[in-house]
């Protein structure tokens, strides 16, 4: 409403000046107020005009409405985020390339490879993602081969000191991290393969030991042999387990009676606790069994008599 008036109210500002230059025509100051009272007073006359033929049209076209204020808001706002993407779209790239590089860096691969797509698909970089992509496929792929080298360095130390179980365990733990890849799939097959022969090998120095007479050496490979058969595997060895075992207890047994004969008690006891421990089932081991104790004290007293014979003689 004021914006309306302020052609009339300046209409009449002016026509008040002109009175008051006309009643005092002798001041200094009446020509220049008389001339500008009436440059302000057609200057009004022209502005109250025009306000008048606006309002017989019914429109107000200084004032818009809210409608349209707030068209123009949304509009510029859109228009701000578009510009603020073409702005910021070299920044945008270079802050991607850099995470891309980071990711690359610290092996995270799949991270990488999503960060190409989008380097392709929003910033139409289709060139430098391809570039990417195959760098990534080879970084990749050189990993793989250092941990299957790694790998079968690990399972063939293992084979080397006869763990088949643990070599056995990095095999499979290979399959699993990587099962795509080939070539892994006969790593059992190899392990089984290498605890056969050794198997084997076992099995022959401890057959040609029996055949030879040296029963504590085939002892010693029968029960190495034991830790390298599995399954059915076993019965390769019955037919000549059984006479090495009992050819086996039958010298142990020999050579407790020899210590216990000539007195070596130290040596008894020690034959006596192996006879107990490995031959617990049989007659042998529960008279030997009974005949420790005394032993064991026997020992003891003989021991001691030896320690104090120095004393004796000073």
């Amino acid at each position: 409403m004021i914006p309306r008036l302020t052609p009339v109210l300046g209409l009449v500002i002016s026509i008040g000046l002109t009175i008051w230059a006309v009643l005092e025509p002798a001041a200094t100051w009446s020509g220049p107020v008389l001339t500008g009272a009436v440059a302000g007073g057609i200057v009004c006359i022209a502005m109250t005009g025009s306000t008048l033929m606006r309002l017989r049209r019914g429109g107000v076209p200084d004032t818009p409405s809210t409608d349209e204020r707030l068209a123009r808001i949304e509009e510029h706002v859109m228009l701000s985020d578009g510009a603020k993407r073409l702005l910021y779209r070299d920044r945008e790239l270079d802050l991607l390339r850099m995470i891309l590089e980071q990711d690359i860096a610290g092996g995270d691969h799949d991270a990488a490879l999503r960060l190409v797509e989008e380097l392709g698909s929003e910033f139409g970089r289709l060139e430098e993602a391809e570039r990417h992509r195959s760098r990534i496929d080879s970084i990749r792929m050189a990993e793989v081969e250092q941990r299957i080298t790694e790998a079968k360095q690990t399972i063939r130390r293992h084979l080397a000191s006869g763990d088949w179980n643990a070599a056995t365990g990095a095999a499979d733990r290979l399959h699993r991290l990587l099962p795509d890849t080939p070539g892994l799939d006969g790593l059992v097959n190899q392990i089984a393969s290498a605890r056969l022969r050794h198997a084997i090998e076992v099995e022959t120095r401890m057959r040609d030991a029996h055949a030879e007479g040296r029963i504590e050496e085939a002892m010693t490979l029968l029960r190495d042999l034991d830790r390298h058969l599995v399954g059915d595997e076993s019965s390769r060895a019955v037919d000549v387990a059984q006479s090495i075992i009992l050819a086996h207890r039958d010298l142990v047994g020999r050579r407790f009676r020899d210590a216990v004969g000539e007195k070596r008690w130290h040596d008894a006891v020690q034959l006596g606790e192996s006879i107990t421990r490995d031959y617990p089932n049989t007659r042998m081991a529960e008279e030997v069994g009974e005949m420790l104790p005394v032993l064991r004290q026997r020992g003891e007293t003989s021991a001691g008599s030896v320690a104090s014979e120095p004393d004796s003689g000073t």
